[in-house]
């Protein structure tokens, strides 16, 4: 997720570059196998992100869709939880979260089944929105600095990280040794922690908030609830 942690949030519109879509193009063309709800969810972004799937008339003004503490509970513009996610700042943040996306939707379609999976990225994506104005709400109580309020964040990263989550989990050699950087040891259970600082590390202007709520609703869906609403839902529809 780009994030802005600003009271007067201004997001330059997207840079209509098409490297960061040539790159994507290459990465689905190496794909033996594309699932039908994860090619097509990364087909609306793109589209979404040329305007030329339009969305409630809003185009590509992200300081309209970014999601933020202070724009859900104060302003009341619900419709941001939906919507955040699926904008994207430029080419390049799109392509990252996008072929991110392809492998873990690879994986956990191809386990779950396509109803299923369509019902979990429902879910994941409006929870991890409200995870983070959760968690912006908690930032500015615990540090004193409503500056968390306004927090705004855009981009899938949040679904992705908790998408993680629940890859990892479910991967045979869930809780062997990965290695950071080809040459530090460090358990699969905990990588995506260490990715969560260390891209906070290389890239500030993420949303910190953004990626934490994506670990943490990963986890409720592990270990908690979200687990069992998905799996409600999908006998009720299913």
């Amino acid at each position: 997720m780009f994030g802005s942690r600003s009271r007067h949030t201004h997001y330059q519109q997207p840079n209509r570059s098409y490297y960061g879509i040539i790159l994507l193009l290459a990465e689905l063309s190496r794909s033996s196998h594309l699932p039908p709800i994860t090619l097509g969810v990364i087909i609306i972004n793109v589209l979404i992100y040329f305007d030329i799937f339009p969305l409630f008339g809003l185009s590509s003004n992200l300081q309209n869709v970014c999601v933020s503490t202070h724009a859900v509970l104060d302003q009341g513009d619900y419709m941001r939880i939906l919507l955040a996610p699926l904008f994207h700042g430029d080419d390049m943040h799109l392509y990252y979260n996008m072929a991110s996306f392809l492998y873990k939707g690879q994986q956990l379609e191809t386990l779950f089944g396509s109803p299923y999976f369509a019902i979990l990225l429902s879910i994941l994506t409006v929870s991890s929105s409200l995870m983070l104005v959760i968690l912006g709400q908690l930032a500015s109580s615990i540090f004193d600095n409503p500056e968390y309020l306004f927090t705004c964040a855009v981009g899938f990263s949040g679904v992705i990280f908790a998408l993680k989550v629940i890859t990892t989990h479910y991967t045979p050699n869930y809780g062997s040794n990965s290695f950071l950087a080809g040459f530090i040891p460090i358990s699969t259970k905990y990588a995506v922690w260490v990715e969560l600082i260390v891209i906070q590390l290389i890239t500030p202007n993420v949303s910190f908030l953004g990626h934490l709520a994506g670990i943490l609703i990963g986890l409720l869906y592990i270990y908690g609830p979200l687990r069992y609403v998905c799996n409600n839902l999908y006998n009720l529809i299913c």
